[in-house]
């Protein structure tokens, strides 16, 4: 059977080969290991397809197999005549997305087929292979499967990405002084400005924002996806954000311009500075970078810090790999000389509180953070809930506590990589502050 699958020994070797390197993939910085991911499902394809064609004799099945390699071609080669990040954002985001689905989705419809080849060899082998009947089911729960999904993404990229909600959490401070009893934090994060409709979209959600009276707003980063030129069509609107003690933003990984090729490092330097320079100067929102800020109301003071983006590697990443390139932060610096104080703490990756915040500063009495959208596909039954954590615990969207100390995480107001919200909406949060 084996033997069948790869049809000769040096396929069987090229396949554990590349599994191998997959499995290494995951100890390797950053997106790196994506590349890996997608080799080992190339191979996957191109071993079982031979089987598949034979055994079902499908000619949807081969239309939808080269679909999955077309399709990628074509942007990739797009992208090389005109830079990626010089598409229209929106265009860039859908296309981008369809592309990205059409492909997983596919893999589904592989992985399916190619259990129906395993059964028909293990049948053959005791003397009789798949009927007819047998064949037809299989192809029928794997386009099955492929539609469901798809519709599931389409109700998300129509309905589900626009439709807003807002969540309003109580979190008990101890010690918080009196004049801060209900201070209402609203908080946005992940725009990816690219994944926009268009402006209304942004309006909308701007005046839900005002509509609150916030007495601060925080933003836990990734405005834009790629590039600065994202954010340029929303300036006027986003603008328009109040809030009695100012809106505070952090910067999220997508907010370094690291993932789109720029021609020179200058160049995505200059990209860096011009987002940040709309963000200080245009917007007059308070960017903290590895700062904090004492808000005072009569006689009574608490702390609002922002760290630049953190990113945790596993342990095997450190060992192998020394410090994460693409760890920006300094916690240390962040919350030094604060800690006589209430502190809210703005941080876009929500490891960073498990692996750092509740391990060795106790005296961080809320963390809000973005970056993990929820998932943007799926059901948290639970996540909404003030959820008990330990350290290293994985968290996904909602709030959550060790011990006094609490965490929100924000489930986003854009999308990256697929352009759906399916039962994860859109959320703006609003947080009230209230003494133990």
């Amino acid at each position: 059977m084996i033997r069948k699958l790869f049809g000769s020994p040096s396929y069987m070797v090229a396949w554990l080969a590349t599994v191998a390197i997959a499995l290494l993939g995951f100890t390797t910085p950053e997106y790196l290991k994506y590349w890996y991911m997608l080799s080992a499902m190339w191979l996957m394809n191109v071993f079982l397809y031979r089987h598949i064609v034979q055994l079902y004799s499908s000619k949807c099945f081969k239309v939808m197999y080269v679909l999955m390699y077309v399709l990628p071609l074509a942007v990739e080669c797009a992208a090389l005549m005109v830079p990626y990040h010089s598409w229209n954002p929106f265009f860039r985001s859908v296309s981008t997305s369809l592309v990205l689905t059409y492909v997983l989705f596919m893999q589904m419809v592989v992985a399916i087929l190619g259990l129906g080849c395993l059964h028909h060899w293990y049948r053959q082998g005791r003397g009789k292979g798949l009927s007819a009947i047998a064949r037809h089911r299989y192809l029928g729960v794997a386009y099955s499967l492929f539609a469901v999904c798809f519709a599931c993404y389409m109700v998300g990229a129509v309905y589900g990405k626009n439709h807003l909600v807002v969540r309003h959490v109580s979190v008990a401070v101890d010690g918080l002084p009196s004049s801060f009893e209900d201070y209402k934090i609203v908080q946005l994060s992940d725009f990816h400005l690219g994944s926009m409709y268009n402006r209304h979209t942004m309006e909308r959600i701007v005046d839900s924002v005002n509509a609150l009276n916030p007495d601060m707003i925080a933003v836990t980063g990734d405005v834009v996806t790629l590039c600065s030129g994202e954010m340029t069509p929303y300036l006027s609107t986003l603008a328009r954000l109040k809030a009695k003690d100012g809106v505070y933003m952090v910067l999220g990984n997508h907010d370094y311009a690291k993932y789109p090729y720029f021609p020179s490092p200058e160049l995505k330097t200059a990209d860096s500075i011009a987002l940040i320079s709309m963000i200080e100067d245009s917007l007059h929102w308070n960017l903290l970078c590895d700062q904090s800020c004492f808000i005072v109301r009569e006689n009574d003071t608490i702390v609002v810090a922002g760290s630049q983006y953190i990113g945790l590697p596993s342990l095997k990443k450190i060992k192998l790999f020394g410090d994460n390139p693409y760890s920006y932060g300094d916690l240390n610096k962040t919350l030094a000389g604060i800690d006589a104080y209430p502190v809210v703490l703005l941080t876009h990756n929500p490891v960073v509180w498990t692996r750092e915040v509740i391990q060795h500063y106790p005296f961080v009495d809320l963390t809000l953070s973005g970056h993990t959208h929820a998932g943007q596909m799926g059901l948290y039954t639970k996540k909404y809930s003030n959820q008990n954590v330990g350290y290293n615990d994985k968290t996904k969207a909602g709030l959550f506590h060790y011990g006094h100390q609490h965490l929100y995480i924000n489930a986003g107001i854009g999308t990256s990589a697929m352009h759906s919200r399916f039962l994860i909406f859109p959320e703006i949060t609003v947080i009230f502050l209230d003494n133990e």
